[in-house]
């Protein structure tokens, strides 16, 4: 009976937290989305009293237009989310393991960290005609635009993540007997763990913008749509391309959520012991 009350007192307390953390999170958002909202509203009417003219459409106008063109932008957000989580994918199962290997294996890494040090510094803008070239008009060549350009920053960030683990945590498992793969699976990937998914954070920018490139470029390709195209297609009409670039927005909110729930199921240590935030 009392490991029975115990139990329910500690699923209570757990409930408790675990609401108000979410409580705490949702108000949070709230409020910086209302902060937002505000600043643009400021900032559209100081353009309009400057230039007399609506050049900046405010917050009010750009959400009905959402509403107003609801299924056309419900289509093209989908189009571009499966375009950059796709792209994500593949940068991200191609670069974290060839970037683990070549950060933790020393003379990997002193073969081909040169080729990458030459090749990272090239503006990935560089890559987008022979992509063209190579996959022609369509999905295939908007997604291998996006995954090119994050493929090296997940490449370059998990090798530099590799490369900060304390030799003695590799030797004091290997000395117990641990294989080639047990390094990687006990030390080598729960190390690295936090600096891919910060890297993540910052490829999910870097794929909107050229997820945007991509669906903006070429003028007869038969799949032109997603969010990029809409934007483009409605740039004289503001409101109308507002509407498309809070879409974005969502868009790349939405993988941010996406992305700290994960870190917070794969990375639970960082966060015990430690206040909800």
């Amino acid at each position: 009976m009392n490991d029975r009350t115990n139990n329910s007192l500690w699923l209570r307390v757990f409930r408790r937290l675990v609401s108000r953390t979410v409580g705490w999170h949702i108000g949070r958002y709230l409020i910086s989305i209302a902060i937002l909202l505000l600043f643009w509203w400021g900032v559209s009417a100081l353009v309009e009293y400057v230039k007399d003219r609506a050049f900046l459409p405010n917050p009010t106008r750009a959400i009905y237009e959402m509403w107003r063109l609801g299924p056309t932008l419900f289509r093209n957000f989908w189009v571009s989310a499966w375009r950059l989580v796709l792209a994500i994918v593949i940068a991200l199962s191609l670069g974290y393991p060839l970037g683990l290997l070549i950060g933790h294996e020393r003379r990997l890494d002193e073969l081909v960290s040169p080729m990458i040090f030459i090749i990272y510094p090239i503006p990935q803008v560089a890559f987008i005609l022979p992509l063209f070239l190579i996959f022609g008009l369509g999905n295939p060549v908007k997604v291998a635009i996006v995954a090119s350009a994050l493929f090296f920053q997940i490449l370059v960030s998990a090798r530099g993540a590799a490369k900060l683990i304390e030799f003695e945590h590799v030797t004091s498992v290997r000395s117990a007997g641990a294989s080639w793969w047990q390094i990687y699976r006990h030390v080598v990937l729960p190390a690295t763990l936090p600096s891919i998914l910060t890297s993540l954070r910052v490829s999910v920018g870097l794929g909107m913008a050229f997820l945007f490139i991509a669906e903006t470029t070429g003028s007869f390709d038969p799949y032109r749509g997603g969010l990029g195209s809409f934007i483009d297609s409605n740039i004289y009409s503001g409101a109308q391309a507002f509407a498309g670039i809070m879409a974005m927005a969502l868009l790349g909110f939405s993988l941010y959520i996406v992305i700290d729930i994960i870190e917070r199921i794969v990375c639970r240590w960082k966060y015990i012991g430690r206040k909800s935030s």
